[in-house]
């Protein structure tokens, strides 16, 4: 069996928005790739998939907001279509880049510069003329085509798409005629596994263990000092099962509100398409998850009457309880800057695990708040059980804490 080459790597690549060939260079006349499509392929798509999200904004125009309920509701599908969105935007702008794509290349001094042209963005792969060999003509799937092939390094290369039997021989003997003209260059160290038995390379450097973060900590003393202010509302100002539940639920967003900065820290350009994602998938978890919370723990499920506006029903649950709102805010806020930022726990991070880490800290702590508020609620919210539920969340956010910055 034949194996397929490998695909050589440039010895340069850079993307940019301008490229202008220095004077003396001598471009290489390329056929166009026919490319357009998969391009066609990507508008397809990416019209499918507008119309679905006009057709759900178009219908959130129309929806009465009269409760709790349906302002959650409305919230989960806005979140669910920024999040859809970021799909679509994908799918037009890849739509845009292939059916606009052309490439080129040229020679520049010693090298071989290859241009790749996906609407404005241009990418350049850069070869060094005294390692190519072996320019030849391989023949194309098309009868009577052939392309322009060339070894590089362990791998092969080529340039530009089938063309006619006169057009590849003269595009390779202008390439062949550049690589003669220069002293050919010593290939790079060939890694282990394709060079056989030989020492091992020096290993990349690591990023050093993190122990967990001392209950003496910045971050640990101010998680502490957080989680007393809802037990002071519970002691001083009668605050009930409903309002613990809600202010939790509180502290998830903040969490959120962490993780966006985080994510900005670590993507990078990436972020632009990783924000929006994560604000539209954890958004519609955390709608879901207040409409749950709404009408087991604060409004009740044997409650009767008319349910409250969203205005009265949103203020009266967020209002008496904003000291601790901040609390819990500017805890989170030390924990970034000194563990994530101070200790350098954004080395190495990536966006996925950066993301992905609120929900498991979110489960854990949720479930061990929800069951103990099932107990509260069975026990007709007496102040012992609140307390004691005060400190069961601060147990385990603390032990949550500290396995979250153990690296």
């Amino acid at each position: 069996m034949t194996l397929k080459p490998r695909k050589a790597r440039p010895e340069k690549i850079r993307v940019t928005l301008w490229d202008a060939p220095p004077a003396g260079a001598t471009p290489l006349d390329l056929p166009p790739r026919r490319i357009w499509p998969i391009g066609i392929l990507f508008a397809v798509m990416f019209v499918i998939f507008g119309a679905v999200a006009w057709a759900s904004a178009f219908k959130m125009r129309w929806v009465d907001v009269r409760g709790v309920f349906d302002l959650m509701f409305v919230l989960f599908e806005a979140f669910w279509l920024l999040g859809w969105m970021v799909g679509v935007a994908i799918l037009g702008l890849l739509a845009f880049l292939f059916l606009f794509y052309g490439e080129s290349a040229r020679l520049q001094g010693k090298r071989l510069v290859h241009v790749a042209r996906l609407g404005p963005l241009k990418i350049l792969g850069e070869y060094e003329l005294g390692r190519i060999r072996n320019v030849r003509l391989e023949p194309a799937k098309n009868e009577g085509r052939y392309r322009v092939r060339f070894d590089y390094g362990a791998g092969g290369s080529g340039l530009g798409d089938a063309m006619e039997e006169a057009e590849a021989e003269r595009l390779a003997d202008i390439l062949r005629g550049a690589v003669q003209g220069v002293t050919p260059l010593p290939e790079p160290l060939v890694p282990r596994d394709e060079a056989g038995p030989g020492p091992a390379p020096a290993p990349l450097p690591q990023a050093p263990d993190l122990p967990p973060p001392s209950l003496t900590s910045p971050s640990s003393l101010a998680l502490i000092a957080a989680n007393l202010v809802p037990l002071a509302g519970v002691l001083l100002f009668g605050w009930s099962a409903g309002h613990l539940m809600a202010l939790f639920w509180a502290e998830s967003a903040v969490i959120g509100f962490y993780t966006v900065l985080k994510t900005i820290v670590v993507g990078r350009l990436a972020a632009i398409v990783a924000v929006p994602f994560f604000v539209g998938h954890f958004g519609g978890f955390m709608a879901i998850h207040f409409m749950f919370i709404y009408y087991f723990f604060i409004r009740g499920l044997q409650a009767a009457g008319p349910e409250p506006g969203v205005r009265d029903a949103l203020l009266g649950v967020f209002v008496p309880m904003w000291p601790a709102l901040a609390a819990f805010f500017v805890s989170h806020g030390v924990s970034f800057a000194v563990n994530f930022i101070g200790r350098r726990e954004h080395a190495g991070a990536t966006v996925a695990a950066v993301t992905g880490a609120p929900y498991k800290r979110i489960m854990v702590m949720q479930f061990a708040i929800i069951i103990g508020g099932w107990i509260v609620m069975a026990l007709n919210n007496p102040v012992p059980a609140l307390v004691l539920l005060c400190v069961l969340k601060t147990v385990v956010d603390l032990s949550a804490h500290r396995k979250e910055h153990t690296k």
